[in-house]
């Protein structure tokens, strides 16, 4: 047996499913657990992350304003007018102890901070800069740069980001603010920022970068300027969030003053990483489970479920009537014994239903016979009275035929009614039978008879037409206002024999019709005994369910009642069957032996 039909046993399918049942929960906990302690993870990282950049943001902006405050003072000290005043007497004694004073008190300025590389002095009238590192020396070009963004600007600190430092700068001018006297200015190295902000992660996990917020330049490891770049343009107003760039997604922190942006980021499958170990593990204990699973589902298969399955195909072949078959006793456990007593049991029921079938048919032979009697009865009261309304009104003649009629139509019951007649034969008795009713309606009546060529030997249960017939007139010609006319036909139709008789009554209504055949498919009963029961009922016996009667509500113009029986359960099959054509009311050329009208 493959993997469908495995997966097809009942309970094979019940173990697996109720595996399943326990698995799932117990997977989908564990995975829960585990993506619950990855986003802890990911949130105590974040959190730390977060503190410790704010940590150094207000330490950067402590350290720059302490700066800045000794820049504000040391310009506003007295010796800086005065070497203002002194720049063009030359190196006289007096210039250079100014400048002296002035260089020692740059000193403190720049031991004040560790990212202080040098504090300077720009005079621009006479082209002189005072450094801490250089003493005296000729204004560069790169510090025209600082003095021309001093140029008509009132701000009290300008700060200025080169290549490899952060210089802020404060200048005094003349009254316009067209005209620079000096420029008191210091220089932070930007290496010293960055190795401070790679302290802030002991794992070097994190890159940290600082982004001025005026000219967007960067402060960072030059290896990841590409990165840090492309996350800053992803930055979003939250302190945290998670960047996707090129498929990996990184969380991000933020931390901003008024002068700069501290950006913190951290790829999230280095967090996730202790997490991502156990993840394997259990990947792996979920892969031994699910082989173990199937290790025993094939263990359980071949010692309980083949020998069930055996026993269960058994069964079936019991069920669909072979009680010929049986199964070996070969094991010595509690399937050996079932197998011992199912065979046991299936010889024992095998006798049973051979008494039990010998039993039925004599009671449906028992039960024929009680039918076809409550037939010829009920037509015989019916020829009482007729007889006796025309003998009453001095139709003797009429009574001659009907007496003639009658000793033919009890003829054929006593001697052929009780067993299969030819289907000529059951029409020649329909027609004695129309004739005594035809007398009955005083000549309203009409009939036609019609038969396809070929089924004229075919056999068929005596009696089988009258109650159709009977219906016919009772229940639809009687209760018209209008001549009655009454046509029989019988042809194959498809893989069967059918025998149709329709009138041209009122018919009945939806509801009438329905009821009707409700009723004919109820059980004996004694409510029940009417004639198309009975007839449905010796066709169910005779030929199975396929056949019986078939109704077919025509109203106002008439209705149809059908006989269907399979040509396979006729004792006799058809001759050659020629087409069949329906006679028109004149006569035709010939489809029976004679038609009758």
């Amino acid at each position: 047996m493959g993997l469908r039909g495995l997966l097809r046993t009942g309970v094979f399918r019940k173990m697996f499913l109720g595996f399943l049942a326990v698995m799932i929960p117990f997977t989908a906990i564990c995975y829960g657990a585990l993506w619950v302690a990855g986003n802890a993870l990911s949130d105590q990282a974040q959190q730390s992350a977060h503190s410790k950049l704010q940590f150094f943001m207000d330490y950067l902006q402590e350290e720059l304003r302490n700066v800045n405050q000794m820049l504000i003072a040391l310009n506003n000290d007295a010796d800086m007018p005065a070497v203002y005043l002194h720049q063009h007497d030359g190196f006289d004694y007096e210039f250079v102890q100014l400048t002296g004073s002035i260089r020692a008190k740059m000193k403190i300025v720049n031991y004040s901070s560790d990212y202080v590389t040098d504090v300077f002095l720009l005079l621009p009238q006479s082209k002189l800069k005072l450094s801490v590192n250089e003493g005296v020396t000729s204004i560069a070009p790169a510090d025209e740069t600082i003095l021309r963004r001093h140029m008509n600007r009132t701000d009290e600190m300008v700060r200025y980001i080169g290549n490899d430092t952060i210089t802020y700068s404060t200048a005094v001018t003349d009254g316009s603010n067209a005209n620079v006297l000096y420029v008191l200015g210091t220089n932070l190295s930007q290496k010293r920022m960055i190795a401070t902000m790679n302290k802030l992660d002991d794992n070097k996990k994190f890159n940290v970068f600082l982004i001025d917020d005026e000219t967007k330049k960067r402060i960072g490891d030059a290896d990841s300027e590409t990165l840090d770049r492309r996350i800053y343009d992803r930055l979003e107003e939250d302190e945290t969030s998670r960047i996707r760039v090129d498929g990996k997604a990184y969380l991000v922190q933020r931390s901003t003053d008024h002068n700069f942006t501290l950006v913190s980021y951290i790829a999230e499958s280095s967090i996730l990483a202790p997490v991502a170990v156990i993840w394997k593990w259990y990947a792996g204990i979920s892969i031994s489970m699910i082989l173990f699973a199937a290790l025993y589902s094939w263990f359980t298969y071949h010692q309980i479920h083949k020998p069930l399955l055996k026993l269960v195909r058994t069964m079936r072949e019991v069920e669909i009537g072979n009680l010929n078959s049986s199964l070996p006793v070969s094991q010595k456990d509690e399937f050996g014994f079932v197998y011992k007593q199912f065979n046991k049991m299936v010889v024992q029921l095998r006798s049973l239903i051979e008494e039990v079938l010998e039993s039925k048919i004599e009671r449906q032979q028992a039960e024929l016979k009680q039918l076809q009697s409550q037939i010829n009865p009920h037509f015989l009261f019916n020829c009482f009275y007729i007889g006796y309304r025309m003998a009453k009104s001095g139709e003797m003649e009429q009574v001659a035929k009907l007496c003639k009629y009658l000793g033919d139509y009890f003829r054929f019951v006593t001697q052929q009614g009780s067993r299969d007649v030819a289907l000529l034969e059951e029409i020649k008795y329909t027609r004695t039978y129309l004739e005594i009713q035809k007398m009955r309606f005083s000549n309203r009546l009409e009939f036609e008879i019609d038969i396809q060529p070929g089924l004229e030997r075919i056999e068929v249960p005596g009696l089988l037409l009258q109650p159709l017939v009977e219906n016919a007139l009772l229940h639809g010609i009687e209760s018209a206002d209008r001549p009655g006319f009454l046509r029989i036909a019988g042809f194959v139709d498809g893989d069967a024999l059918r025998l149709d008789v329709k009138d041209n009554g009122r018919g009945m209504d939806n509801e009438q019709w329905l009821k009707l055949q409700s009723r004919l498919e109820k059980p004996m009963n004694s409510s029940n005994h009417f004639g198309l029961w009975n007839v449905n009922r010796r066709l169910h016996h005779l030929y199975g369910e396929e056949s019986g009667i078939i109704l077919e509500n025509g109203a106002p113009d008439g209705f149809t009642s059908s006989l269907r029986i399979p040509l396979s359960r006729l004792k006799q099959q058809p001759d050659a069957i020629r087409p069949f054509k329906a006679l028109n009311q004149e006569g035709g050329t010939g489809h029976v032996q004679a038609i009758d009208r």
